[in-house]
């Protein structure tokens, strides 16, 4: 599995805190300009200011990960569907760039980046000439000429959603 990118998370925390510390200077700015009524306006304002600072980061996180999201289900050659027993249906998006996104849908209910296993990221390994293997338990056959694709979790078959035959052949083709 692909580190999914810990440091991202790390930098948002830190930003953060520094800009919550900054907020520690509203009081005394009113305090330099206003004198008491300025510093009473000021640890008034402060709150306020942390949580619009708050909300405008978990806002701005939100659509980057959405957008993150829709580039990988876009950037997709191959995808691969599984729906098991209890009505979850398994996504897998292998990518020409040697990644393969995972989520898993409970129903009609589309994943969020929530944490708890619904996205991983894996490897994509090319097994040899027109095949490939996604964490030693997904193997996805190609056939270039007749246009078929083929695939298997532990031999059992997995239904193929969307082939983008560009992206299939230029993997192909930068892989000997």
């Amino acid at each position: 599995m692909i580190e999914q990118g810990l440091f991202f998370y790390v930098i948002i925390v830190m930003v953060m805190v520094i800009l919550l510390a900054a907020t520690i200077s509203i009081p005394f700015y009113g305090l330099i300009k206003k004198r008491l009524k300025g510093l009473a306006i000021g640890c008034f304002l402060q709150p306020f200011v942390c949580a619009l600072i708050c909300l405008l980061t978990a806002v701005g996180v939100y659509f980057y990960q959405r957008n993150e999201l829709q580039k990988y289900r876009g950037g997709a050659m191959v995808t691969l569907r599984k729906t098991d027993a209890d009505g979850k249906a398994h996504f897998w998006y292998l990518k020409a760039n040697e990644e393969c996104f995972y989520e898993r849908w409970n129903g009609d209910e589309e994943p969020e980046f929530d944490g708890n296993g619904k996205m991983s990221l894996y490897d994509v390994v090319p097994l040899d000439s027109f095949k490939v293997c996604v964490d030693d338990v997904i193997f996805v056959k190609f056939d270039l000429e007749k246009h078929e694709v083929t695939a298997k979790e532990y031999d059992e078959p997995l239904d193929i959603v969307n082939v983008d035959w560009n992206k299939v052949k230029a993997f192909f083709q930068s892989h000997p």
